[in-house]
């Protein structure tokens, strides 16, 4: 897997071992949320070669740089973002019944939910900190409402996602919509409204993350009919439908459907099964309609993010993910 940017992984890591030496925890408990947080590091990169490329807990500086700031401006807010992404991550390999780290075969489940619970807290502090970088009180309380808003709105769409099984197209994309889409804008509102008080441009630089967030939900959903580097595919975990299967469970006609949901019931114990799943889901066009979808969501972010911030370097790297996000709507 690629690795995190060097200057931004130690970033990450003084920021939050700082606030673990201010709140006096026990150091038994700091060592495994630090190794927790250092095996985690390397999902916030798609780039391998590039120590400079920019990666997604990027996103509120290069927006707050991108709005007229200077990025070290969104530090606490970069780092209470990934705090939450990688906990979200872990909490959702988890309850998905997947392998997590090392550590989990370690430690067991209950502890690393546990240590995640603590990089939870730990990113609350880190948002108690913008007061201290000359943030007014109003717009600080307004960063860590919107955190606690979205945050919560993502527990109960993934509720939600436990329990569905059979999930329909719609009810897929409402999910990408709730979870990802809004946790990228999140971080982009954030990092803009440390320097802009222009509630437009800021809901414009939330309009970039949102598109961000739903082609980061297409590119996993697409990637994820295919098992790789050792890890089991979509069709093989057995889980809830994605974009991908859904679609084609919306337009096959009815003796296909049947044929794809037993397919689809198969797969976790049957290669053949998986396998006539995998062509039956190529078949139906579900990678073309989410190229379509790619490209007008990378489109639809570019148009967002060039309303709300004038020709820089910052927004050159904003540009450049979308087009890393968007592979398939990219050729």
């Amino acid at each position: 897997m690629a690795q995190f940017p060097v200057d931004q992984g130690e970033s990450i890591v003084t920021h939050v071992a700082a606030v673990w030496v201010e709140a006096g925890v026990e150091p038994a408990y700091t060592a495994a949320m630090h190794s927790l947080l250092l095996s985690l590091l390397p999902l916030a990169t798609m780039v391998p070669d590039l120590i400079d490329s920019p990666s997604w807990p990027s996103l509120a500086g290069l927006c707050c740089e991108s709005a007229g700031g200077m990025r070290q401006r969104a530090e606490w807010i970069e780092t209470a973002w990934y705090l939450l992404y990688a906990a979200a991550h872990l909490l959702d390999s988890i309850e998905d019944e997947e392998d997590t780290t090392d550590l989990a075969d370690q430690l067991g489940a209950g502890a690393v939910i546990n240590v995640t619970t603590g990089l939870i807290i730990t990113a609350n502090f880190a948002l108690n900190a913008l007061e201290d970088l000359g943030v007014d009180w109003r717009t600080a309380q307004t960063i860590r409402n919107d955190f606690c808003r979205v945050g919560l709105k993502m527990c109960a769409v993934q509720h939600a996602d436990l329990v569905l099984r059979e999930t329909t197209l719609e009810e897929c994309w409402q999910v990408a919509e709730a979870k990802s889409a809004a946790f990228f804008a999140l971080a982009c509102r954030a990092g803009a409204r440390m320097v802009s008080q222009d509630a437009g441009r800021i809901d414009r630089f939330g309009e970039y993350g949102r598109h961000l967030g739903i082609l980061v939900q297409i590119g996993d959903d697409a990637g994820g009919l295919w098992s790789a580097a050792g890890e089991p595919g979509d069709l093989v975990t057995g889980r809830r439908w994605t974009l991908p299967m859904a679609y084609a469970m919306k337009v096959l006609p009815a003796q296909a459907r049947n044929q794809l949901r037993h397919c689809l019931q198969a797969a976790p114990t049957d290669a053949a099964a998986e396998a006539e799943a995998h062509q039956r889901i190529i078949e139906s066009g579900a990678l073309v309609y989410l190229a379509i979808e790619s490209e007008r969501h990378r489109r639809q972010a570019e148009t967002a993010l060039c309303a709300a911030a004038p020709p820089s370097s910052a927004r050159d790297k904003l540009l450049w993910l979308l087009d890393k996000a968007a592979p398939l709507g990219r050729t």
